[in-house]
Formats: C-alpha cells, sequence, structure tokens
C-alpha cells in the first residue's frame, strides 16, 4: 500500500493542472491568438514599465522572508548571500514550486554555508509560516474594513454570511500567533518535533513583510489590468490573494492554469483582457526573474570552482 501512497501526491497535481487548464480553456475559447495578440497590444508601456519596477521591488521585499528566518533559528549570513538565495530560491518556487524547485535551492545553497539539515527544515518552515500570517492577517484587515462584494453566482450557492466575521477569525489566527511568540518562550513539542516561536519582533516583522510582499505583487498584476474596468486596487486585492492561496495548496507548479482560472472568475472585466494582462505578469514576474535566476546560479557555480582549493 505505502508503494502506491507515493505516487498520490504527483497524480492529484496533476489531476488539478488538468481541471484548471480545461477551465481556461472552457473561458478562453471564444478568443483566437489574434484576439489575445490585439489585447496585448492595448496595455500601454508605461503600465508595463511599471509592472516591471514593481516587480523589481517585490523580489527586494522577498529577501526578508529569508533574512527574518535565519535570524528565528538563531543563525547569521551576509546580507549579500541572503539577497541571492531569496532571489534564486523564489524565482525557481514561483515557477516550479515550493517543493520542487524552491526547497531544492535552498538546500543547495544553505548546506554549501554551513547549515544543517535540521536547520533549514526550521528555515523552509519559518519561510511557510511568514507566508501564511502575512495571507491571514491582510485578508482579516480587507474583510473586516473593506469587505469585498460576493459575485452573484457565487453568493447563490453560498449562505448569507458577512464577511466581516470572517475577517475578525482570520486577524485574530494572525494575532494569536504573534501572541504565541510573546508569550511561550519555551520550546513546543507538535508530532515528536520540537518547535520554537521566534522572538515577538521577528514575529511582528513577518507580518509586516509578508503583508508588503502581497500588496505589491497584486500591484504587479493590478497595473495591467484594463483601466476602464472601474475594478480599484482594494477590490482587486482579496481576489489576487485567493489566486495566490489556491496556487499555494494546489501545488500545481508554478500555479499554471489554476491562479489565471481564478484571476479571470473573479475579476469582473473581458476575459480576453485579463487573459493578456495575465500573460504579461507572467512574463514580467515569473519567467524573466527565472531566467535572471539561472543566470545568477552559473555565475555562482563557477566562482565556486575556480575558488575551490584544488585536491592535495
Amino acid at each position: 500500500m505505502k508503494k502506491y501512497l507515493r505516487y498520490l501526491g504527483p497524480v492529484l497535481i496533476t489531476l488539478i493542472f488538468c481541471l484548471a487548464v480545461y477551465l481556461l480553456y472552457h473561458k478562453l475559447k471564444a478568443y483566437s491568438i489574434a484576439d489575445i495578440r490585439a489585447a496585448m497590444a492595448q496595455i500601454p508601456w508605461l503600465r508595463m514599465g511599471l509592472c516591471v519596477a514593481l516587480t523589481f521591488v517585490n523580489y527586494l521585499i522577498l529577501v526578508g522572508y529569508d533574512w527574518l528566518a535565519i535570524r528565528a533559528i538563531h543563525k547569521s549570513l551576509p546580507l549579500g548571500h541572503v539577497a541571492l538565495v531569496s532571489f534564486v530560491g523564489q524565482a525557481v518556487s514561483y515557477n516550479f514550486g515550493a517543493l520542487l524547485g524552491g526547497t531544492t535551492v535552498r538546500l543547495r545553497f544553505y548546506l554549501k554555508w554551513g547549515f544543517t539539515l535540521i536547520e533549514i527544515v526550521r528555515l523552509v518552515l519559518m519561510l511557510a509560516v511568514t507566508f501564511w500570517v502575512g495571507v491571514f492577517g491582510l485578508c482579516g484587515i480587507i474583510f473586516m474594513v473593506a469587505p469585498p462584494a460576493i459575485p452573484a453566482e457565487l453568493a447563490a450557492h453560498m449562505p448569507a454570511m458577512d464577511l466581516r466575521y470572517l475577517g475578525v477569525a482570520l486577524f485574530a489566527v494572525a494575532a494569536g500567533y504573534i501572541a504565541l511568540c510573546c508569550f511561550v518562550r519555551k520550546p513546543v513539542h507538535v508530532l515528536g518535533r520540537e518547535f520554537v516561536f521566534p522572538e515577538p519582533r521577528i514575529a511582528i516583522a513577518q507580518f509586516v513583510v509578508a503583508g508588503i510582499d502581497i500588496i505589491c505583487a497584486a500591484g504587479c498584476m493590478y497595473v495591467l489590468l484594463p483601466s476602464h474596468t472601474g475594478v480599484g486596487f482594494i477590490d482587486f486585492l482579496p481576489s489576487y490573494l485567493l489566486a495566490q492561496v489556491a496556487v499555494v495548496l494546489s501545488h500545481v507548479p508554478g500555479g499554471v492554469g489554476v491562479f489565471e482560472v481564478v484571476i479571470t472568475s473573479l475579476t469582473h472585466a473581458d476575459t480576453g483582457l485579463v487573459f493578456a494582462a495575465l500573460l504579461l505578469f507572467r512574463l514580467f514576474y515569473f519567467i524573466l526573474p527565472l531566467l535572471l535566476a539561472a543566470l545568477m546560479m552559473l555565475l555562482h557555480e563557477v566562482y565556486l570552482r575556480r575558488t575551490a582549493k584544488p585536491e592535495e
């Protein structure tokens, strides 16, 4: 039985990917390649430039994830090393998934820099905690302050509910984590594993960094959307958050298909125009950073080989 269970994860991921591609095809089958190209041509160069600038800023912010995780496990590295592993790790993770790409890349770098396997596992765990604290906290604030309108086709199949209550619950989870970091200073054993909560200042920084990261990333996508849709950034932000969560939970490499389906479903605009914006977003936010990350990894490996001491 166990030998079959190892295939369950890949099979589920493949099924999710196929379903997302089918749903995306169903939404786009009315548009030709020429229609998509024409829609892309309608996006001004200024908006493309703004997307590239925000992408650059966002990847700088992402360095905070690794920087905080390193300090949470009481280790230290030069900022240049942290920036390198963060950029390469995030670029690979965004395109191939955290498990398939990002963790492998970090394992390669951090082992080379003297981290143990246990320390790397704890570090990767802190990266995930930072992301989810940001998602819950930011969603909670948005739902409490400016709850988005639920689409009519979705609301028809849902019980009547006030999103403010959901916002309170989500924010309580993020606040609860910070509270635990403030008051629980002894190691906690969960399923036979020891977990140590980071210092309160690190926990608060996790919430801030992840929140700014998500807002900036959403901005990269938002500036490419058609300007005449009348969709405000605050209205778009929950849709982007939901898309990101769906990508993380699906484990589909790069979220291909999943991200597009969620955004096109929740963004009230012409599907062809939204898909054109999504294509450019993938190019600027995913593909170009990945190419740069591959070049940086290659140069780093060449540097390591040239500076390695010859064996006696």
